[in-house]
């Protein structure tokens, strides 16, 4: 009887483990999908000034799911004519992130308007912290 007790205990704790790993990896790989797409946004809006929800769409083509998801989620905010600020922020907050990287991703949206300097330096901003947080 212990010794199955013990079996269930161990079973336990390396299901919870191998989750907490699973998360990690998740997190780690958004991150990483997260920074690609930032850096490749601003090469676009710099040399192609392409329109955002149409960049967002191409970008989102060979990134991981949570990173796709929240790129067809802030273009189809921004494709129905709804504030892009809002739509941006709730695309964001549903990201398997820390809540600071969530957060910091999320106010690129209110920076996303204006000329194309202003665009591309809260781009690089925003990806640079995100890149921190990935090492």
């Amino acid at each position: 009887m212990k010794l199955a007790g013990a079996a269930c205990v161990l079973g336990a704790a390396l299901w919870g483990w191998r989750r907490g790993v699973r998360e990690r990896r998740r997190r780690w790989d958004t991150l990483a999908d997260l920074v690609r797409l930032l850096d490749r946004m601003s090469e676009e809006i710099r040399l192609r000034r392409t329109s955002l929800p149409r960049l967002l769409r191409q970008l989102a083509a060979d990134r991981g799911p949570d990173c796709r998801s929240f790129c067809a989620a802030a273009a189809g905010v921004m494709e129905r004519g709804e504030p892009l600020e809002s739509g941006w922020r709730s695309a964001a907050e549903v990201l398997p992130l820390a809540a600071e990287d969530r957060e910091v991703l999320a106010e690129l949206g209110s920076s996303l308007t204006g000329d194309e300097e202003q665009v591309c330096k809260a781009v690089s901003l925003t990806r640079d912290s995100l890149a921190r947080s990935l090492e």
